[in-house]
């Protein structure tokens, strides 16, 4: 039996290892000096915040979603529930006026006006 063995016509070239530092070898750390960095905090800005015009834009943006969604053939419902500031969602079904999702889960609501009610009495205001 002969076993047919071929070689490559050219040589593979080895190449030489990449150059270690000595010290690093050694075990020894080399340490180089870091740059100076300089930090520069900007300067205080005066935000105009009004909480009463916010409300409003988001009133407005909600009105308009709601109206966008009615020319569009579709019952979804944006609405805010002041009790706990929270945005509410409704799907209804658009012949009988039912609502077929709310997000949040009307229990979930229900709970947190609970929560809202029972707050007051958590907090001892003595202490």
């Amino acid at each position: 039996m002969s076993t047919d063995i071929t070689r490559a016509s050219e040589p593979q070239q080895l190449r030489p290892a990449p150059a270690v530092p000595a010290n690093a070898i050694k075990g020894v750390k080399e340490t180089a000096a870091a740059p100076e960095v300089k930090l520069v905090l900007p300067e205080k800005t005066d935000l105009q915040f009004d909480p009463k015009q916010m409300q409003k834009n988001l009133q407005e943006a909600i009105e308009r979603l709601n109206e966008q969604m009615k020319s569009h053939g579709r019952q979804l419902n944006f609405s805010i529930d002041k009790a706990i500031d929270r945005t509410v969602i409704q799907v209804k079904n658009v012949e009988t006026g039912e609502v077929i999702r709310q997000i949040p889960d009307e229990t979930l609501l229900r709970v947190a006006h609970n929560i809202e009610q029972v707050k007051g009495m958590l907090l001892d205001e003595k202490s």
